[in-house]
């Protein structure tokens, strides 16, 4: 017991700095105003390019981990983000491809760790006990989140760059991963009735392009909400990372209470949280004032800590233990793919459709998202047929 102790601790300290990344939404209108010649999608970019590396590395680390443990990889990730937060503090206003090459070793850490920190859980727990735990680690996402983005817009509001001085944070988190994560994961096939040809089922799939869907609609909100505050006058940097620390802060709330809502919800949690996203956006674009704004940051923020836990019980769930790594990686892969695609697909068909209104992308986001829990709700219909199989045969 006191072994799984540290292990939770490793896991749950690892991810409590999951969405470091996030901290360059609040200071994108910064970003901006620093580089006034740069177009916005570029400058959008040191936003999205971790989800770029993200994806990558989130579909290598399922495969690698039989090669190199996966505390080895997550100890590599931490010095990654290390390197590239202190690259953004030091040099990130000489030039906008300095924040891009920053935001890419950042990536590289969020592929690893946000893939290793549900395949570690998924490795030593089981049952009721991994979705609970699930459902904690996002509250630790979300909670050091809003920490962090509380922390790193203060330090903002001195001066931009210096927000990157919360990558400090991750010095005391590898000194806990080194103490307390094991070097060798316990990865064992307890259930030989589960595939063991190296096939993933229609679960993972359903769900890996689900979250695709989920991620670059979503995402919708982290790349615009600063900029939308700022044109519309409804405050600054600070302003904006006080709305991302409300909608970390109902993420965490979400996670530790995570149990409880998929106990009353069952199947239906991804659809219902889903819709509540779109509702969020809806709001934005339809009223569009601060208190919206905020409202809005809520219901994103309960629906991303509903939606990511429950599709990674799921594909973990469905698969045998020798392969929940990969389905694990491979739906965090797809995730990062969407968030990175999302203004390369929004912002060009916004323009389109409504030129001239940044605040259409809301709505566009907003529609996408209520389709989206439709498709969820039907698709659920067939996969967790499969998966009451799968959580029958574990107990």
């Amino acid at each position: 017991m006191e072994n799984k102790n540290k292990i939770k601790l490793a896991i749950l300290a690892v991810s409590s700095l999951l969405m470091i990344s996030m901290t360059a939404s609040a200071i994108l209108a910064d970003i901006s105003a620093h580089y006034p010649h740069v177009d916005q999608s570029i400058i959008q970019m040191v936003l999205t390019l971790p989800a770029l590396m993200g994806m990558t590395f989130a579909l290598l680390s399922g495969p690698i981990t039989t090669k190199i443990s996966k505390k080895n990889l997550v100890i590599f990730g931490l010095i990654s983000a290390f390197a590239g937060g202190s690259m953004a503090l030091l040099f990130g206003t000489i030039s906008i491809y300095v924040l891009h090459a920053s935001s890419l070793l950042i990536g590289v850490a969020q592929g690893i760790n946000s893939t290793m920190s549900m395949a570690l859980i998924a490795d030593y727990f089981s049952g009721n006990e991994r979705s609970t735990l699930m459902g904690l680690q996002s509250a630790f996402v979300n909670g050091g989140s809003m920490v962090i983005l509380l922390v790193s817009g203060f330090l903002a509001g001195i001066q931009w760059n210096y927000s990157y001085l919360i990558y400090l944070i991750l010095v005391p988190v590898m000194a806990i991963v080194i103490k307390n994560l094991p070097g060798d994961s316990p990865v064992h096939d307890e259930h030989p009735s589960k595939p063991r040809d190296g096939k993933l089922n229609s679960v993972v799939f359903f769900t890996s392009i689900a979250m695709f869907a989920f991620a670059s609609l979503m995402f919708v909100f982290q790349t615009n909400i600063s900029i939308f505050i700022r044109d519309n006058g409804l405050g600054d940097a600070s302003t904006a990372g006080m709305v991302n620390s409300v909608m970390t802060g109902t993420g965490a709330l979400t996670g530790i209470f995570y149990g409880r809502i998929r106990g009353f919800l069952k199947s239906m949690i991804m659809p219902v949280a889903v819709c509540a996203t779109g509702l969020g956006m809806l709001l934005v674009y339809a009223i569009g004032s601060l208190p919206s704004v905020f409202m809005a940051g809520i219901m994103v923020g309960f629906g991303l800590s509903s939606t990511i836990p429950t599709a990674m019980f799921n594909v973990s769930s469905a698969v045998s233990p020798v392969k929940s790594a990969t389905a694990i990686a491979l739906t965090n892969g797809f995730m990062n793919i969407g968030m990175f695609a999302s203004p390369l697909i929004i912002n060009p068909l916004a323009v389109r459709l409504n030129p001239g209104i940044d605040g259409f992308r809301f709505l566009l986001s907003a529609v996408g998202l209520m389709v989206l829990s439709v498709v969820i709700y039907a698709g659920n219909k067939y996969t967790n047929r499969l998966l009451a199989l799968s959580e029958s045969s574990e107990q």
